[in-house]
């Protein structure tokens, strides 16, 4: 190799080229720049002067770390100080489950995906969450808990087997509420199945839980709902529209009835909720309009998974203009494919929502 720091030597061409090389990882522009820098009168100098220059600076310097708004995490880093106050969960894992920081145990026979981690032990949902949920979501959940005093109410709509209603019970079991009221809706029957298991798996008591086997909407009526014949393999139903193929433009044979609960029917159950906790595959928009006003009644949080662009922005102007606080939030991930049936059907990871009702609770 060239010895490129030898002062008094006079440069070549061939130094040049090392100079290149070596320094900016490139060959020279054109002829005029090797004779250019040829001119230099030793090798020390023409080191000098590609060390100094700015496209030798903006290749090797490190580049500043982002800042927090440029990383879409869907929370502040300050947040995370919330799971310190559940103490973990720091027995053994389970076969046959997943089991999270909060001990809450999923039978890995309730989603084929889950299968790989039997046997698993979660700990914190950071930075992007865990196989239940989202790190924001869980955030809003525990920030509800912690809002809550000596009882706690969640409804969970599109509740699948039924997460959230465990992560509560036992988030409330560690900060000492022993009154605690639990409602899950879900609309497909194998699903409906995995809610009860779950909810068993996890000690939650019989009296605790309020399970409806349903859809939920805007108003109450009847609905035809897909049939699957594994349950694990499908999640993200919703009731079909009109025709013979749903939302992901699939086409469907077997169908049933389901009884479709509208929300505000739904919210009169309780006098208070602490957790509003939405999944619904795309009704998101028409159910919080149709229910804001009871919402701003009785309801403290709300946490809402997002399904396409377009919810997350009709979600967020039902809550901006009913007056709530933005706690948390992050876009729907989507791919685009050209001549997809529905917007739905190319977002490849939920959105999330976290809106606090100032009526109802202190910052």
């Amino acid at each position: 190799m060239v010895n490129l720091v030898a002062p008094g030597s006079g440069v070549s061409r061939d130094d040049v080229l090392t100079a290149y090389d070596m320094f900016l990882d490139r060959r020279p522009e054109d002829e005029y720049a090797i004779s250019w820098h040829m001119q230099f009168p030793d090798r020390r100098a023409l080191a000098d002067h590609m060390l100094g220059s700015e496209e030798y600076r903006l290749r090797t310097q490190t580049p500043p770390a982002p800042a927090d708004d440029q990383v879409y995490a869907g929370y502040a880093p300050r947040e995370l100080a919330l799971f310190e106050q559940f103490p973990p969960y720091d027995g053994p894992g389970s076969p046959g489950f997943v089991t999270n920081f909060l001990g809450v145990r999923v039978r890995t026979s309730f989603s084929t995906p889950l299968q790989s981690f039997d046997g698993h032990v979660e700990g914190h949902p950071v930075p992007v969450g865990g196989v239940q949920g989202e790190t924001a979501e869980f955030i809003g959940m525990l920030r509800s808990v912690l809002d809550a005093r000596d009882r706690y109410a969640l409804l969970e709509c599109g509740a699948g087997y039924g997460p959230w209603m465990a992560i509560a019970a036992a988030a409330a079991a560690r900060r000492g509420i022993s009154d605690v009221r639990l409602y899950g809706i879900e609309g497909d029957a194998g699903h409906f199945r995995f809610m009860s298991e779950h909810l068993d798996d996890n000690g939650v008591s019989p009296e605790n839980r309020h399970l409806i086997h349903g859809a939920v909407g805007a108003s109450a009526g009847t609905a035809r709902w897909p049939v699957v014949d594994n349950a694990a393999d499908v999640y993200g139903g919703r009731p079909m529209d009109d025709g013979s193929t749903d939302y992901h433009g699939t086409p469907q044979s077997r169908l049933v009835e389901v009884q479709v609960h509208s929300i505000n029917d739904l919210l009169q159950r309780e006098p208070v909720w602490d957790l509003l906790h939405v999944d619904i595959q795309g009704g998101e928009g028409a159910l919080c309009r149709a229910g804001v006003e009871a919402m701003n009644r009785c309801v403290r949080r709300v946490v809402i998974g997002t399904h396409s662009r377009a919810l997350d922005g009709e979600v967020m102007s039902v809550f901006h203009a009913a007056g709530w606080t933005l706690e948390n939030e992050k876009p729907t991930v989507m791919v685009w494919r050209d001549g997809a049936p529905t917007l739905e059907t190319m977002a490849r990871v939920d959105g999330v929502q976290v809106w606090r009702n100032p009526r109802l609770t202190v910052a």
